[in-house]
């Protein structure tokens, strides 16, 4: 049986604080570190932040993700690249407008969104 590999695609996530980043940190934090994949956006102090953690995190040069061609292309390329087979999108909206491009492009089979205060 293969391994579960899951990538998390967000927005949310530290070093930037807030309780959604909190959250998806926790959440991302309770993976085994060999099952995960961080895909986000860029934010200053993230080297620094990013080294401390077990589980890779594959920054964006952009400060915001959108469903875009070129960001819906990384994401493919890495969870391609890292073997998932699940992708997490932090925050439904807008990011999880690229889960059936994921799913034909990359392989994941599953998509999981998660929605706050709405």
């Amino acid at each position: 049986m293969t391994a579960r590999r899951t990538l998390v695609v967000t927005n949310d996530f530290p070093p930037r604080q807030g309780g959604i980043e909190t959250f998806v940190r926790a959440m991302t934090d309770r993976f085994p570190a060999d099952s995960v994949v961080v895909y986000t956006s860029a934010e200053p102090g993230a080297a620094a932040h990013d080294a401390a953690l077990p589980y890779p995190v594959v920054r964006d040069p952009a400060r915001m993700l959108l469903p875009v061609p070129r960001v819906a292309a990384r994401a493919a390329g890495l969870a391609r690249r890292h073997g998932c087979d699940s992708v997490w999108f932090g925050a439904a909206a807008p990011l999880g407008l690229m889960a059936d491009r994921l799913r034909r492009e990359s392989g994941v089979r599953r998509a999981v969104a998660t929605t706050h205060g709405h």
